[in-house]
C-alpha cells in the first residue's frame, strides 16, 4: 500500500522538476545580457565565459564505473575473508549471526560507493590538470 503512492510521488516530483527546468531555461533565453558586461561581478565570476564542457563526461563515467567495479571486488573479497568468522561464531558461541549478515549488506553498499567516489575525485583532478 505504501509502494504505489511513493512511486507516484517521486514520478510526479521528477516530471515537475523537468518542467520547471524548461520554464527556467525559457526565462533565461528571454533575458537581455547586453548590460551584463558593465556589472562589477561579471569578471570575478566569469559569467560571460561559461561554456559547459562535456569533453570529460566519458572520463567521469568510466572512472565511476571502474570504481564501482573495484568496490564490488573489494566487498566480495571481504565477504570471502570474513565468512569463516561467521561460521566459527555460530558454531562455537551459538550466537546470533544476523549482525554479520547485516555487515555484509553494508559492505556491499559502502565499498562501491566509496571507491566510486574516489574515482570521481581522480577524474576531477585529471580534468583540472588537462584544463591548465
Amino acid at each position: 500500500m505504501i509502494v504505489v503512492p511513493v512511486i507516484f510521488y517521486f514520478t510526479y516530483k521528477f516530471l515537475e522538476a523537468l518542467i520547471r527546468r524548461k520554464e527556467r531555461m525559457m526565462m533565461i533565453e528571454k533575458l537581455d545580457f547586453s548590460n551584463l558586461q558593465t556589472l562589477p561581478f561579471a569578471e570575478a565570476f566569469n559569467v560571460l565565459d561559461y561554456v559547459p564542457n562535456k569533453r570529460f563526461s566519458g572520463l567521469r563515467a568510466g572512472m565511476l564505473i571502474t570504481g564501482i567495479g573495484i568496490g564490488l571486488i573489494i566487498a566480495w573479497g571481504l565477504m570471502v575473508v570474513l565468512s569463516p568468522t561467521i561460521v566459527s561464531y555460530k558454531a562455537v558461541l551459538g550466537g546470533d549471526y544476523r549482525s554479520f549478515k547485516e555487515l555484509f549488506n553494508v559492505i556491499y553498499l559502502a565499498a562501491p560507493a566509496c571507491i566510486g567516489g574516489v574515482g570521481l575525485i581522480i577524474s576531477y583532478i585529471i580534468e583540472q590538470k588537462a584544463r591548465k
